[in-house]
């Protein structure tokens, strides 16, 4: 009797209290929610043990799961609970987040589409898989999801910030700033948000709203190193170095780990015009850490934006030393080299700095202006192909691939070439001279024109610049747009005298003769050692018909700088109108030891070589100059003036042919055709071609057709 009371109590209590499988999941629920994950994972568990086909037990436990990081084992339970319940909107919803957090992007968008399609009007759902097609760069997806989402949730600013960043991977920079715009309605102090904004503005190269962005992040969040770095960046896209170096120097204070920021801050402090400062800053690091090898690769950078190659290449080589496994040191010695016209020595630094890092676009882009000094051209295009698939918007790569092609007079890919130079960085002055070159060989001036224009509109207040300009506009003929701008230079400085000499270049070519003089002489008056002022006003003076004061002034200006190939080119021509003609050519020949590359210079000889009737060296010039520059009008036309000169009148009309093909609007060349057809006895053809030349401005034109054409 006692026995079986005794079993009936050690029974009793493991009836009364043994737990279900609904209360181990309330229990595993209450320590989820206090973020006793072990526990909750624990009571789950035992809950499984007793019902093993609940599916709401499976998908807590794959929420602690997913709370815990361990996503794999997330998955696991989703998949089961969805085995048991196949309609569970939000277990698809859970397991996409799951799949996203361990990279199974395409699952997650999968789990989302099931998900959305069981709760349609769930805005969380549709903005989760916004985020999966980001992570797969299928941004347009993205966009069409956010938008959908914003349908069913309009208030939403983190929707519309997160749309903005897709448009902002998809290069639609205008769309995502008006996204960040609604969302800053809604919290008008989120810094995440002037963030990506600031970084918007900064891809459309307007950079002064970029700063004022970056400014107001780290205004609101002083700690924000990448804001202080940014903003830094875009500073040195104004040529504001002194601020750049500040703000880098912050950035450095604040996470000195931001990729490369040293070198940024080198190429700042290289370019900021103090160069105590620049020199003290790299200076006093390596004193401090003397075994540093990148210390000594940042002040080889500073050395060589200050030109001091020599320096820079005995600190490259310290840090090689320190450091044999540095590419980027390989890669900066080899500009160093090439710098120092040591092609060879640059070649193997470059070659070396590719060999280390494949993946080192710079070591690419310096390798290939290495091989084009060394005459493979071929070698020097492939670098660069590869620089650009390694880095396909580095508006350097598409620059230097560009001169390559000019140089192969393959202007279409060089404007190709320069078009994306510019659409990845839309305020780099020299590519926009380079492919307004191009455009003026192309003839299309209406380009090169613009191009002009957008240098001086990026770069108001640079005299320097405006003034190269300038004559960047008188080779290309545009001198109505160099008259003004010219004339704008001086009057904002009278002091200047070559401003003056612009301006007087640019009104004899306009035909201005006297107004031309006034502004050489008062170009001498403000500097009576400036050469360019007496050999442009003794080509006036030649214009004039005043060859004893053009001879005086041409000397004169040869006298101050006898490396004035212009000058010698001027007293040429003037030498050429007096009948001088070996004279003349003596000249020229000195034009062409003094300066190579005054490609003119071959087709005034040639054509001055067919007044002294010696044909054959003409033609071996005039193909020279084409060689040199295939499409030029000028040339040809110059080229049909020396044929008339040697009686050889079909081959005459042949270059004047050409010349109008190249460039319809050549009223020099219809003029000569028509006389050359009034020769020919073709007064009609004559007079339209006269007729066509007055149309294009030609007083000579008129003039014929007056004479000619009554």
């Amino acid at each position: 009797m006692i026995r079986s009371i005794i079993i009936a109590l050690l029974v009793f209590p493991l009836c009364c209290f043994a737990q279900s499988a609904d209360e181990y999941i309330t229990q595993g629920s209450k320590k989820a929610a206090s973020k006793d994950y072990a526990g909750a994972i624990a009571d789950f568990t035992k809950a499984i043990q007793l019902d093993a086909k609940n599916a709401k037990v499976y998908f807590y436990r794959a929420n602690v799961y997913n709370d815990m990081a361990d996503y794999s084992a997330a998955i696991h339970d989703f998949n089961t609970s969805l085995g048991l319940d196949p309609n569970n909107a939000y277990a698809y919803y859970y397991r996409g987040n799951a799949n996203n957090n361990n990279k199974n992007y395409d699952a997650a968008i999968t789990d989302f589409t099931q998900a959305h399609a069981l709760l349609p009007t769930n805005a969380d759902i549709l903005h989760y898989r916004a985020n999966a097609k980001s992570n797969v760069k299928d941004y347009t997806g993205a966009i069409a999801d956010f938008t959908l989402a914003l349908k069913l949730s309009p208030q939403d600013p983190s929707l519309y910030e997160y749309r903005g960043v897709a448009k902002a991977n998809l290069d639609d920079n205008t769309g995502a700033i008006a996204d960040y715009d609604i969302a800053l309605k809604f919290i008008p102090r989120n810094a995440d948000l002037i963030f990506y904004r600031a970084n918007a503005y900064g891809n459309m190269a307007n950079y002064k709203e970029a700063i004022a962005g970056y400014a107001r992040v780290l205004a609101l969040d002083p700690k924000n190193a990448y804001a202080a770095f940014y903003k830094a960046n875009a500073e040195g896209k104004l040529q504001d170095y002194s601020s750049a170096v500040t703000d880098y120097k912050t950035a450095i204070a604040l996470d000195r780990r931001i990729p490369n920021i040293y070198k940024y801050l080198a190429d700042a402090l290289g370019n900021s015009h103090d160069d105590k400062a620049a020199l003290a800053y790299f200076g006093e690091l390596i004193n401090a850490d003397p075994n540093n090898a990148e210390l000594y690769l940042y002040d080889g950078i500073v050395k060589t934006h200050l030109y001091d190659n020599k320096g820079a290449i005995a600190d490259y080589d310290r840090s090689i030393e320190l450091d044999p496994h540095s590419s980027d040191a390989f890669q900066h010695r080899a500009e160093a080299m090439l710098n120092t016209m040591r092609y060879d020595d640059a070649n193997t630094d470059a070659e070396q700095a590719v060999k280390l890092d494949g993946q080192n676009s710079y070591a690419y882009i310096t390798r290939g202006r290495v091989k084009l000094r060394l005459k493979d051209t071929a070698g020097a295009l492939a670098d660069l192909d590869r620089a650009i698939i390694i880095d396909p918007k580095n508006d350097f790569s598409y620059s230097q691939r560009g001169d390559i092609n000019v140089s192969l007079k393959n202007y279409t890919a060089a404007l190709a070439d320069y078009n994306n130079a510019v659409k990845y960085n839309p305020i780099g002055t020299e590519t926009y001279f380079k492919r307004a070159n191009v455009l003026v060989k192309t003839n299309d001036r209406a380009g090169a024109q613009q191009d002009y224009k957008k240098i001086i509109a990026l770069n108001t207040g640079n005299d320097n610049l405006h003034m190269r300009v300038g004559y960047a506009m008188k080779d290309a003929g545009f001198y109505a747009d160099m008259l003004a701008l010219f004339s704008d230079l001086v009057s904002h400085n009278q002091l200047n005298a070559k401003f003056y000499v612009g301006r007087g270049i640019a009104r004899e070519h306009l035909g201005s003769l006297n107004d031309a003089m006034a502004d050489y002489d008062a170009a001498i008056k403000l500097d009576t050692a400036l050469a360019a002022a007496y050999q442009n006003r003794g080509s006036a003076r030649f214009a004039l018909g005043d060859h004893d004061g053009a001879f005086k002034d041409i000397s004169k200006a040869i006298a101050i700088d006898e490396n004035d190939d212009e000058a010698y080119f001027v007293r040429a021509g003037l030498k050429t109108d007096l009948k001088d003609y070996e004279g003349a050519i003596d000249d020229y020949n000195r034009v062409l030891f003094i300066n190579l590359d005054n490609e003119k210079v071959y087709a005034y000889r040639g054509y001055t070589r067919s007044l002294a009737n010696d044909g054959d060296n003409a033609e071996l010039d005039f193909k020279q100059a084409l060689l040199i520059d295939p499409k030029n009008s000028v040339y040809y036309t110059l080229w049909g003036d020396a044929e008339v000169n040697l009686k050889n009148l079909s081959g005459a009309m042949d270059h004047y042919n050409t010349a109008i093909g190249i460039n319809a609007k050549n009223d020099h060349a219809f003029f000569k055709r028509g006389l050359l057809k009034i020769t020919l006895n073709d007064r009609p053809g004559a007079c339209n071609d006269f007729n066509a030349a007055a149309a294009l401005g030609s007083k000579e034109g008129k003039d014929a057709v007056a004479k000619y054409c009554k």
